[in-house]
């Protein structure tokens, strides 16, 4: 199926938009679980240690989200509907992971990396579903193909 009109002028900066924030998504992921001192010493060291210490189901998820909304971010830019459901995956899994790392780890992000980071996190929660809301608005209306 193909799109039925000429994307509007709002999904390219839109999607540019979610290539770049899903892309520093993924850096975060990348240097984060490779242990990379250089960015890890950036934050407090309770973050290392969080961040270190999360199962391998929490952080399955989270790689899920993350390269799975990268995935979607790319389809978007190529106007292919598949990018709706891999960036519902993305926010889901964002979402979840501020809901975990705000009540159910220890340190909390909160308790982790105070104030900034938990509205760091929640913000990225907020933006990867109105990113996903774009793009199930965009399916709907036929835009995406």
């Amino acid at each position: 199926m193909t799109p039925t009109t000429k994307a509007p002028w709002h999904h390219w900066p839109i999607a540019v938009l979610t290539l770049a924030f899903y892309a520093l998504a993924a850096l975060d992921y990348s240097l984060s679980k490779l242990g990379v001192q250089a960015y890890l010493g950036m934050f407090p060291p309770e973050v290392a240690t969080l961040v270190g210490g999360l199962s391998v189901w929490v952080s399955a998820i989270w790689a899920i989200g993350v390269w799975g909304g990268l995935a979607g971010a790319w389809l978007l830019w190529k106007r292919n509907r598949w990018s709706v459901l891999l960036l519902l995956a993305g926010a889901a899994s964002t979402v979840f992971l501020t809901v975990w790392m705000s009540l159910f780890t220890r340190p909390t992000i909160f308790g982790a990396a105070g104030f900034s980071g938990f509205y760091l996190l929640v913000g990225s929660a907020a933006i990867a579903v109105l990113i996903y809301i774009y793009a199930r608005w965009e399916r709907t209306e036929l835009k995406l193909g």
